[in-house]
C-alpha cells in the first residue's frame, strides 16, 4: 500500500514541478490513499475484534481520523468525478 501511495504522490509532485495542472493527480492520490488506508484499518479492527474499537488501542482513533480524511478536501465521490471527467469522453458521461 505505502509504496503505491508514495509513488502516486511523487508523480503528482513531479508533474507539478514541471508546471502541469495536477488537479487530477491530486484526486487520484487522495482517493487511493484514503480508501486503502481505511480498508487496512478496518481489517485490523476486524482482526482485533472488540479490542480494536476500545480506547486502549490506537485503531479506534485512526479509524475516526481516516474517516475525516476521506471527507476533508472533498469526499472521495467528488474526486472520482474529477478523475472521470479527465478520461476520454468523460465530460459527456459525468454531469
Amino acid at each position: 500500500m505505502a509504496p503505491c501511495c508514495r509513488l502516486l504522490v511523487y508523480q503528482a509532485a513531479w508533474r507539478g514541478d514541471l508546471g502541469y495542472d495536477i488537479k487530477v493527480d491530486a484526486s487520484v492520490c487522495k482517493v487511493y490513499a484514503t480508501e486503502i488506508a481505511g480498508k487496512v484499518v478496518d481489517r485490523c479492527i476486524q482482526i482485533f475484534g472488540g479490542l480494536g474499537v476500545s480506547k486502549e488501542m490506537p485503531l479506534e482513533r485512526w479509524y475516526r481520523e481516516l474517516r475525516i480524511k476521506r471527507i476533508g478536501e472533498g469526499p472521495s465521490e467528488v474526486h472520482r468525478m474529477v478523475v472521470a471527467r479527465d478520461l476520454p469522453g468523460g465530460q459527456a458521461r459525468v454531469r
